[in-house]
């Protein structure tokens, strides 16, 4: 039987039979894909620790009929503060869902690596806002190595520039089917377009052009950190066609009063 190493971030798990696990997992090599864990649901085996939800883990991996089986696996990072924390398990849950994708680029594989590291290395509560901030960077980053980064320095209609200047009172707007900005003058033409602030265009703009590293610059209040979280939600649910959930847990603990 043929055998491949790959390197890989665990993406979920499922159970398949009773002591099988069909993994799911994000490649360098080769994007996503799924495998089977023989055997990691017994107490004794010695794979059931390396391939847990958000491990970067070394893999060597067996050709087979249908899917390929996971022969051994060595951890990179476990990550494993993701885990103890409810926060960092939500910002990481939100990552991994929205690159639960199709998707073969190898850039996304270190944008996605990068952005599985810094949950660990800031303090994720309720008030934490680089969790947040890394969280959208990944998302839009993503969109736009598929092709569908979001217009949001100029009206996709008409062409005209967004303000620049502070405390502009002009009602904005962004139109998920049109995968940007509307301008007050073309915002009537799509009635699913999402009302949205300049502010945070422009802050939207700046996490889709910025160099890596860069996105713990951008200063935003938390009204604006909701509105732009609510921003790549809806334009990521309508270009992947899916229904992202991770955000509304995210809320939930947000609102959630004091243990």
């Amino acid at each position: 039987m043929p055998v491949y190493k790959a390197e890989a971030i665990v993406l979920h798990q499922r159970a398949l039979g009773e002591s099988d696990r069909i993994v799911t997992l994000f490649t360098r090599e080769n994007g996503k894909l799924r495998a089977v864990a023989k055997g990691v649901r017994r107490p004794t085996s010695r794979l059931g620790g390396r391939i847990e939800p958000f491990t970067h883990a070394r893999l060597m991996l067996a050709r087979g009929r249908t899917l390929d089986v996971i022969a051994q696996a060595e951890i990179v990072r476990a990550f494993g503060g993701v885990r103890k924390d409810l926060f960092r398990a939500a910002y990481a849950a939100d990552q991994l869902e929205t690159a639960d994708v199709d998707f073969t680029d190898g850039h996304l594989f270190d944008i996605f690596s990068t952005a599985a590291r810094l949950p660990t290395r800031v303090r994720i509560n309720v008030h934490s806002e680089d969790a947040e901030i890394v969280t959208l960077w990944f998302g839009l980053r993503l969109a736009g190595l598929l092709g569908y980064q979001p217009e949001t320095s100029a009206c996709v209609e008409c062409g005209r520039r967004l303000p620049r200047a502070r405390g502009v009172a002009e009602h904005w707007a962004f139109s998920p089917p049109n995968g940007g900005a509307l301008c007050p003058s073309c915002r009537p033409h799509d009635a699913q377009a999402m009302s949205v602030s300049c502010g945070v265009l422009g802050a939207c703009e700046y996490l889709t052009t910025a160099p890596d590293g860069q996105w713990g610059r951008l200063r935003i209040t938390p009204a604006q950190r909701a509105e732009l979280g609510r921003l790549v939600q809806v334009h990521l649910e309508h270009r992947l066609e899916v229904r992202l959930r991770a955000p509304q847990v995210i809320k939930r603990l947000a609102e959630a009063p004091p243990a």
